[in-house]
C-alpha cells in the first residue's frame, strides 16, 4: 500500500509477481482520486530509491515478506543518509510483521520512533506498536529455541506505557491508556488497575470510555479489600468512587445495584470499627473502646454493628448511651435490654481475591480492539 502525506485515496490494481522484473513492474497501476474521478498516476522509476521503496511495498502487499525484508535491508545499507530512511525502516518493520516476526519488527519501529520523531512515519510506527502490544496482551508468545514458549505480556505492558509517554494527549495514547488499565484488571492486578484507571480519568476526563473506566475503578478498589480485619483503604476509596459514579451516571449505577453495594460497604466498615472496639475491650482500654463505639454509631447508624455498639456502650458508659441512642433513633429503633446478647452478623463486602464481575459492562463502550496478528513464524528474539 502506498503510504504518503497527501490526502488522496489510492487504489493499487495488480500485484508484482517478480519484484525485480521490469516486465512485472509494468503490470502495477496506481490511480489517484481527484475532482474529475480516478486518474492513473505514473509509478516511479524502479531504478530510483523511491521506485525501490515502491517495490518493497508491492512485495509486502503480495505476501512476499521475506523478499521485502531483504530488499529493505539492502536499501537501508545503500542509502544511510537518504531523506526516505524513516520510510524504509517502517517498511522493513511491516515486512517482518507480515511474516509474524513481531519482536524483530519492534527494533525497526523503535529505531524510527527514537531517531526520527519529526517524521511523518512517527505516528504510523506508534500504531504498529499498539497492534503488536494487543497481540502480546492477548497471548501471542515469542519464540525461544524454535518453540513458542516465552510469554510476552511484559512487552505488551511496556509498549502501552511507552505509547502514552510518546504521544501525550493524542487519541492513540488514550487508547493505550484504557487498554493498559483493562490489561491489569483482566489479570487481577487490582491495585495497578485502580491506579491506571485513575490516571486515565485524570488525563482524559472527556473520554468516550470514561464510564467504563469509572465503573472498573470502583470494582478494582473494592477487590483490594481482603476483609474487615485488614486495611480498609481500598474499601473507602471504592465507596468514594462509587458515590461519584452514581452522581454522574445514575441510570448505569442503578443497573449495577449501586445502592445495595453502598449498603454492603457501610456494613463492612461498621463491622471493622466494631472489631477495633472489641479489641480495645479485650486489652482493657475501656476509654478507647467507648470512643470507637460512639464513632461507629455516629458514622454508621443504620448498620447492624451499630446496635451491638449501643449495647456495649450502655455497659461501658451509661451516661453516653442515652445520647448515642437518641442520635441513632432517627435511623434505627432502640434495642431492647438484653436483645443484643447474641448480636446478628452484619453483612459485609465479600473479600475478593479474583476479578469481580464487571456488572453492566455490556452497556458500556469498550476499548477498541485491534486485529490480533496471526501466530508468529520462525521468530528469533
Amino acid at each position: 500500500m502506498w503510504i504518503g502525506s497527501r490526502l488522496t485515496r489510492t487504489i493499487v490494481v495488480g500485484l508484482i509477481a517478480g519484484v525485480c522484473s521490469s516486465s512485472t513492474w509494468a503490470e502495477q497501476q496506481t490511480f489517484e482520486l481527484g475532482d474529475e474521478g480516478f486518474k492513473q498516476v505514473q509509478a516511479p522509476d524502479p531504478n530510483t530509491p523511491e521506485g525501490q521503496l515502491h517495490l518493497i511495498r508491492a512485495a509486502i502487499a503480495d505476501d512476499n515478506g521475506d523478499d521485502a525484508i531483504d530488499m529493505a535491508t539492502d536499501w537501508i545499507d545503500n542509502h544511510p543518509n537518504h531523506p526516505l530512511l524513516p520510510e524504509a525502516y517502517l517498511l522493513r518493520g511491516d515486512a517482518r510483521t507480515s511474516i509474524n516476526h513481531y519482536f524483530k519488527a519492534l527494533f525497526d519501529y523503535e529505531l524510527l520512533i527514537r531517531s526520527y520523531p519529526e517524521s511523518s512515519q512517527f505516528n504510523q510506527a506508534l500504531e504498529r506498536e499498539l497492534k503488536i502490544a494487543d497481540a502480546y496482551a492477548s497471548g501471542v508468545k515469542r519464540r525461544l529455541w524454535g518453540m513458542r514458549i516465552m510469554p510476552a505480556t511484559g512487552e505488551a505492558e511496556e509498549l502501552y506505557i511507552r505509547i502514552q509517554e510518546r504521544a501525550p494527549g493524542k487519541r492513540i495514547a488514550e487508547e493505550a491508556g484504557i487498554k493498559l488499565a483493562d490489561y491489569y484488571y483482566e489479570r487481577s492486578k487490582m491495585r495497578s488497575a485502580a491506579d491506571a484507571y485513575d490516571l486515565f480519568l485524570q488525563n482524559y476526563p472527556q473520554s468516550q470510555w470514561r464510564e467504563h473506566a469509572m465503573q472498573r475503578q470502583v470494582l478494582a478498589n473494592l477487590a483490594t479489600f481482603k476483609g474487615p480485619r485488614f486495611d480498609a483503604t481500598g474499601l473507602i476509596e471504592g465507596q468514594r468512587r462509587l458515590e461519584e459514579y452514581k452522581r454522574q451516571y445514575p441510570a448505569a449505577a442503578e443497573r449495577i445495584g449501586a445502592d445495595a453495594l453502598l449498603t454492603r460497604i457501610d456494613e463492612t466498615l461498621a463491622t471493622r470499627d466494631l472489631l477495633v472496639a472489641q479489641w480495645y475491650e479485650h486489652t482493657k482500654d475501656r476509654v478507647s473502646a467507648a470512643f470507637t463505639y460512639r464513632r461507629l454509631i455516629k458514622d454508621h447508624p443504620a448498620s447492624a454493628a451499630a446496635r451491638t455498639a449501643l449495647q456495649r456502650l450502655q455497659e461501658l458508659e451509661p451516661a453516653a448511651f442515652a445520647e448515642a441512642a437518641a442520635a441513632q433513633s432517627t435511623t434505627a429503633p432502640l434495642p431492647e435490654p438484653g436483645s443484643l446478647d447474641k448480636p446478628e452478623q452484619p453483612a459485609t463486602v465479600k473479600p475478593v481475591d479474583e476479578t469481580p464481575p464487571a456488572a453492566g459492562a455490556s452497556e458500556l463502550p469498550t476499548a477498541p480492539t485491534s486485529p490480533t496478528p496471526a501466530t508468529e513464524g520462525a521468530e528469533q528474539p
